[in-house]
Parts: C-alpha cells; sequence; structure tokens
C-alpha cells in the first residue's frame, strides 16, 4: 500500500490542504514543513496532495456564445432547409438533439457537473473547531463525549474528521482529559514536542511554546508517551501516578522532577501551587496569583502597585491567600463575584 509508513496520514491531509487554504498558524506552518523535509516519503506526500489540491480548483473554461444567435443557426439548419425522402416527420426534440453545437454544449455541462461533484465529494475541506480558555479552567465536551479541562491562555483543537477513524487534538497549553473508551479508534493528543497515545484512560499534558519540555501525568488507565515526529517509533508506556517528559531535543524520558510535571491538581477547586514572594511589588504578586491558581485580584488604588510583599503560601484557599495579603499589606478585601479588590493605600 503506497505512504503504508506514514503514521497518521489522515492528519496530515488536512494539514496540508489547511496549509493550502491559508488556514493555519506560523507554528504549525512551520511543524509541517519540518515534517515534510524529515523524509522523502513526507515529501512525496506533501507534493502529491499538493498537486492534487491545485488540480482540483482549476477553472472549468466555458465557451462564450450569443445564445439567440445559436438558436437562430439551429433553425435554420433543421426547419428552413428541404427535407428529402423522408417517410416519417422528425420531431423538433430529436433534431435539437442531433446539433453538433448543443451536444458540446451538454458535454460541458456534463464536464462541469462532475467537477463540482468530485470537489464535494472527494476534496471536501476540512473544517476545525478550537476550544479556548483567557483565564480560569473551563471544562469541555468532545464530539464522542470525551471530558476536558482546559486550563488559562489553552486552545484545544480537532478537526471535522473527528471520531470517523480516529479521534485526534491538538493542544496548545494544559489540558485534563478523560477519554470515553473506544478500541477501535485511539484518542491522541499532539503538542509541541509529544504524540500521547491512549484507548480511554484520565491523563494531563502540558505543553506551550515556550516552555522547554512537555509534561505527561497519568490518573487513570494506561497512556503511550512518544517524541511528536518519533522515527523508531520508541514510546514509554505509563500507569497510574507515573509521569513523563519529552524535551526539545525529542530525550523522552520518565519523570520524577514533581515541581516541574505537575500539571494535574489546577484542575481541583482551591488548588494553589507552593507560592513564596519576598519583596515582590504587589502588581507582580497579583499577576501570579492569576497565572499560576486562577484566583483574580484588583487594586483599588493603582498607587498600591509598587508596595512590596513577602509571604509563602501552600496548597492554601483563595480566600486565606488574600486574607494574608491585605493584613500584611493593611488594606482590606472585599469580593466581587469571582473577583478579589483589594481597598486601601497599602505599604503598611
Amino acid at each position: 500500500m503506497k505512504y503504508e509508513n506514514i503514521k497518521h496520514i489522515d492528519h496530515w491531509y488536512e494539514t496540508i490542504t489547511a496549509y493550502k487554504q491559508g488556514e493555519l498558524s506560523e507554528q504549525q506552518v512551520q511543524e509541517l514543513l519540518r515534517w515534510k523535509g524529515e523524509d522523502a516519503e513526507h515529501a512525496q506526500f506533501f507534493n502529491e496532495v499538493e498537486r492534487t489540491w491545485e488540480q482540483s480548483r482549476e477553472q472549468v473554461a466555458f465557451p462564450s456564445f450569443d445564445a439567440e444567435a445559436a438558436w437562430q443557426k439551429v433553425k435554420n439548419q433543421t426547419i428552413e432547409e428541404p427535407i428529402i425522402s423522408v417517410k416519417k416527420k422528425a420531431s423538433p426534440l430529436s433534431i435539437v438533439f442531433e446539433s453538433p453545437f448543443l451536444k458540446a454544449a451538454a458535454a460541458v455541462l456534463v464536464l462541469v457537473a462532475i467537477t463540482w461533484t468530485m470537489s464535494k465529494v472527494v476534496f471536501k475541506k476540512p473544517t476545525f473547531t478550537d476550544l479556548a480558555t483567557t483565564t480560569g479552567v473551563k471544562e469541555f465536551y468532545l464530539p464522542d463525549s470525551s471530558k476536558v479541562w482546559l486550563r488559562d491562555n489553552t486552545t484545544l483543537r480537532y478537526s471535522s474528521a473527528y471520531n470517523d477513524e480516529e479521534r485526534m487534538v491538538f493542544l496548545d497549553g494544559e489540558a485534563f482529559f478523560e477519554v470515553r473508551k473506544d478500541a477501535t479508534k485511539p484518542f491522541t493528543v499532539l503538542s509541541y514536542r509529544s504524540r500521547v497515545i491512549v484507548k480511554g484512560t484520565s491523563f494531563s499534558v502540558k505543553s506551550r511554546m515556550k516552555d522547554s519540555v512537555d509534561c505527561i501525568e497519568v490518573e487513570e488507565g494506561k497512556v503511550a508517551v512518544l517524541e511528536k515526529y518519533s522515527r523508531t517509533g520508541k514510546e514509554l508506556m505509563l500507569t497510574k501516578g507515573m509521569k513523563a517528559s519529552v524535551d526539545v531535543y525529542g530525550s523522552l524520558k520518565q519523570s520524577t522532577d514533581t515541581a516541574a510535571c505537575a500539571v494535574a491538581p489546577w484542575r481541583t477547586p482551591g488548588y494553589s501551587e507552593h507560592l513564596m514572594f519576598v519583596g515582590t511589588p504587589l502588581k507582580e504578586v497579583i499577576k501570579d496569583l492569576k497565572e499560576k491558581t486562577n484566583i483574580f485580584v484588583i487594586l483599588e488604588d493603582r498607587n498600591a502597585e509598587s508596595c512590596r510583599f513577602t509571604g509563602e503560601f501552600d496548597n492554601s484557599k483563595p480566600e486565606e491567600i488574600i486574607q494574608i495579603i491585605a493584613l500584611s499589606m493593611n488594606m482590606q478585601v472585599e469580593k466581587v463575584g469571582t473577583t478579589f479588590v483589594l481597598k486601601g493605600k497599602g505599604c503598611k
């Protein structure tokens, strides 16, 4: 079978067609071109899909003609000319269909219909759905009823072909997955450096462009982790409680660095990472609280941004953190919805 060595060929077909439509980000284009250059078979497949895509969109040239003049010509040839040795008078319909001009026009129309059908069926343009968060943690359901939680500043993309033959998503950020079991359709997460393949389990993936590693952590079930563009097919099997990391050089290893790869607890209500501030401007403290604990704080007096705070928190509740900051800064706290407002001039 042609191209049998290309893994996830459907994904790459969709990616190439999306590239031709100008729908990929700069990062995605770079990844596609990198994949193309890795293997001669990749390049051949890329060129073939590109050529097919361009051919499918070539315009059919229609002959320009004057319909009235053409019909008059048909009348002159079929009605005004004498009929010799004709026992049975020909019907007007048969005369019209015997016209060479109309036969050519009919052939063109048939060609147009076939081209239109091929473009709709064979070269159907894939569409993509983006699930995204800018702040906080949000919960989503995928088309197969699998569930995913996305942390702030995270995007998860899947194509219209999702759940046809496989289930594949593309991650930029941090996500926790609860995958519905389906042995016939593996679930794959592609990110910046790694590829995670499962059939039904709960796990987390952390992958951002600015980071040096991807982190994967399994809560339940079994997960296969590979380097994104693995040529050897080497994979690391993870079970409950295990972690793995993939760095920018494609190094795949089981991770013991809990600080770097702690990707799951953030979805737990009230969770906060270990935080330590030493003489940190209040403006930076508020920024860290938003990024690391999803706590949103507003200063009533902007002059208090330069006040410096020293303190340490470990898995503390949001209310406790804000109360301690307010007490040390000689400020008051007011909660409006999910946002905390610190009132006062600060700088005790």
